[in-house]
């Protein structure tokens, strides 16, 4: 290795980032053409700007889809600046448009992999079950105006649990070695309405949990959707769980909207145990 070579791999400073981001305007986290727009995208432009460099390398812990949000993404950069982390957080916020927000930042090494070292992953996914969705709502929520058995969902849910084959339950994308998962909890939860918002309270808003060692391309959108069929009669946990069994393009209900869904937390340091 050449000294020029060593004072440049030197000179490469490694960053954890905690970012959350309302998804509805962009083509998803990972960065595709140059005429769409993503979150890796804008943070990459930010980094730039701030370092003056185009030396910047940037992994995110999960490859959400366009219109899908995050509480809770964890990114590494890399980058030709040593700087701390509170001053990081503020050169990002204040270049990053206002959708995209670092909420945390910690140094990092070379050895860190947002990807393989994470020991689980939460989605979470809110629907919004009511004849008039209120406008306030209309990006962060799925609205379902029908009437849902949402006993019936929950029971459905719970086939998920476990260890499962989920090539069913998924789409075609990135390559992967196995498609079978596991999934470590499930819960289906009614949440408070604010007032302020829906003065009316025509509807009710509902979360769907799933926890799990990993996920495939849209399986928690087609897990949602499999139990919103089970709750609306279109489907029995019977046929959901019979659904595992052999390959099949037939899917037990439709993809769940994007807009409902958000990478919710990304765990490295635990293993999981459910806490109620």
């Amino acid at each position: 290795m050449q000294v020029s070579d060593l004072v440049l791999r030197l000179s490469i400073y490694n960053y954890r980032l905690n970012i959350s981001y309302e998804g509805s305007l962009f083509e998803g986290w990972q960065i595709q053409t140059p005429s769409q727009r993503t979150v890796q995208g804008e943070l990459q432009k930010a980094l730039i700007k701030i370092t003056k460099n185009d030396n910047i390398k940037s992994l995110g812990s999960g490859r959400t889809d366009s219109g899908v949000h995050a509480l809770n993404q964890i990114v590494k950069i890399q980058i030709p600046l040593s700087i701390e982390p509170p001053a990081l957080i503020r050169a990002l916020n204040s270049h990053l448009p206002h959708e995209i927000r670092i909420n945390d930042c910690k140094e990092s090494t070379d050895e860190f992999h947002p990807v393989r070292d994470a020991l689980w992953k939460t989605y979470e996914y809110l629907i919004y079950n009511g004849a008039v969705l209120p406008p306030f709502y209309r990006s962060l929520v799925t609205h379902i105006p029908r009437q849902v058995d949402w006993g019936r969902a929950e029971e459905s849910l719970k086939v998920f649990l476990g260890e499962h084959d989920f090539e069913n339950f998924s789409t075609k994308g990135t390559e992967v070695k196995t498609t079978v998962r596991t999934v470590f909890d499930v819960r289906l939860k009614k949440e408070p309405l604010s007032s302020f918002i829906d003065p009316m309270h025509s509807g009710d808003l509902y979360r769907i949990s799933v926890t799990g060692n990993g996920f495939l391309k849209q399986m928690v959108r087609l897990i949602v959707g499999a139990v919103l069929a089970a709750g609306q009669g279109k489907a029995s946990p019977e046929e959901i769980q019979a659904h595992f069994e052999g390959k099949t393009d037939k899917k037990i209900g439709a993809v769940a909207p994007p807009n409902g869904l958000y990478l919710s937390h990304v765990e490295y340091d635990k293993t999981y145990t459910r806490t109620n």
